[in-house]
């Protein structure tokens, strides 16, 4: 995930203008509010486990909205995410610098008697594997004259990096966890010993670079016409009948430069098969499954809540900056505003 953050383009919200108009329900008032940065929820058993990432924060709430208890609080300067409250106890991802300044991501394991302990170190296992190492990024076709004229600021090809961001996760029904790197753009699993295996290393987003476009982002002449391949950064991990549901935010620009590119895949658990279920998604940075198999996809820079229909987003409700989402007894519970005052909505769909 190279030379970005995945809220590094916060900014990019005027791609809404360019996502055509459709009829969609307002949301609610929010049931809870005040979070800072809610990047990522998870209920179980009528509590809501969110992650006030920039904060540094686990909290917990009634779904009700009633409540409120700080769970975990890491130190300055490292974040909170990845949250999942299946159980048994709860896992989340901190990730940041340590005291000396190097990197670290690491999964983490809250008990019932308020113990925290370690579950698997993430970047290690991304330092020891980059399981997209192999994986060429950028152009892949450029002569050496034309790419010596890409501007410094447009890697013009490069291989995957070590790099590892856990940024959401699920539990397989043997108590596994599944982790949505968006740093190392794989699918991890996790067994509660803290054994690590890739499931998955999700495919590069291809975009033509045409005229247009070259003249947007100032590029040479002999880029047109050239496929550019952005990494596929995975924001979501759910399990439904067997398979993995995975929202992606490709890399580069969210706004109409690019056009909206957000994505929804699915993983067969039995084959690791990856199939492309939905695009056109602005800022797709989490999903939820219904039971019966319906999928919500947050629109972080589309102000949307969407589904998919014949492969393509259709937008169901009006939300401004959603970022994180699950279904629970029939309800959607999604954050919004996520950059301002940070709340939280029930929508029924």
């Amino acid at each position: 995930m190279r030379t970005r953050s995945i809220l590094a383009a916060a900014t990019a919200g005027a791609v809404a203008a360019a996502l055509a108009a459709a009829p969609a329900q307002a949301a609610p008032a929010p049931i809870i509010q005040g979070l800072a940065t809610p990047l990522s929820i998870s209920i179980d058993h009528g509590k809501i486990f969110v992650t006030q990432s920039f904060a540094g924060k686990l909290s917990r709430y009634d779904t009700s909205g009633s409540g409120g208890t700080t769970l975990y609080q890491a130190r300055p300067r490292v974040g909170t995410g990845a949250v999942e409250a299946g159980g048994p106890g709860t896992l989340f991802a901190v990730s940041g610098r340590d005291k000396e300044g190097k990197k670290f991501a690491k999964l983490k394991h809250l008990a019932v008697d308020g113990t925290v302990t370690t579950r698997a170190d993430m970047r290690e296992f991304e330092r020891r594997f980059n399981p997209d190492g192999h994986v060429t990024y950028g152009f892949r076709d450029l002569s050496d004259r034309c790419a010596a004229k890409v501007p410094k600021d447009v890697p013009d090809s490069y291989k995957g990096i070590v790099d590892s961001n856990p940024y959401a996760t699920t539990v397989l029904p043997d108590g596994t966890a599944v982790v949505a790197d968006a740093g190392g753009n794989d699918i991890i699993t996790v067994s509660p010993s803290g054994f690590r295996t890739e499931i998955a290393t999700l495919p590069a987003q291809r975009v033509k670079w045409t005229e247009a476009r070259a003249a947007v982002f100032h590029l040479p002449a002999c880029t047109r016409g050239h496929n550019y391949w952005f990494e596929p950064v995975p924001t979501d991990v759910e399990l439904h009948n067997g398979k993995l549901y995975v929202s992606v935010l490709p890399g580069g620009p969210e706004d109409p430069s690019l056009g909206a590119r957000g994505k929804v895949y699915t993983i067969d658990l039995d084959t690791r098969d990856i199939t492309r279920i939905g695009k056109g998604f602005a800022g797709a940075t989490d999903l939820a499954v219904s039971p019966k198999g319906k999928v919500y996809v947050t629109e972080l820079f589309g102000n949307a809540i969407s589904t998919i229909k014949d492969g393509v987003r259709k937008k169901v409700f009006s939300v401004p900056a959603p970022s994180a989402i699950e279904w629970h007894n029939g309800h959607l519970f999604a954050t919004q505003d996520t950059f301002e005052n940070g709340s939280i909505v029930k929508l029924t769909p």
